[in-house]
């Protein structure tokens, strides 16, 4: 008996500390300023080709690689409902708008073009 006394004050002492410490704040994206992408990433947004060196090898076939500089790269957030969302893009400015939420706020709708049979 003395344990369910006890079980039951605990539970009386912990659940409003518990229920203080869950805040249930309003969803904020970070300041288009404050979004900083690593030197890595940036090379990836690159699209003046100084990063890709070609070669031709025995066969002919040309084979070029782009040592990091892929034209688009997918950048992703944390949505309001807890989601992590993403966007693929190959603008740096583009990525940092819809990091801080300027841009691509609604909810995504596919298009859906109908299908006519002749």
């Amino acid at each position: 008996m003395k344990f369910v006394q006890f079980m039951s004050l605990l539970c009386i002492l912990t659940c409003p500390q518990v229920l203080i410490a869950v805040e249930s704040g309003e969803h904020r994206y970070t300041p288009k300023e404050q979004i900083v992408f690593s030197p890595a990433a940036i090379t990836a947004f690159d699209r003046t080709g100084k990063y890709a060196s070609s070669r031709t090898l025995a066969d002919g076939s040309r084979l070029t690689e782009y040592n990091g500089g892929m034209m688009n790269i997918t950048v992703a957030r944390m949505g309001p409902d807890g989601k992590v969302e993403t966007y693929c893009t190959g603008s740096a400015e583009a990525a940092r708008a819809w990091m801080a939420g300027e841009i691509g706020t609604g909810p995504a709708v596919a298009a859906i073009k109908p299908v006519m049979e002749k």
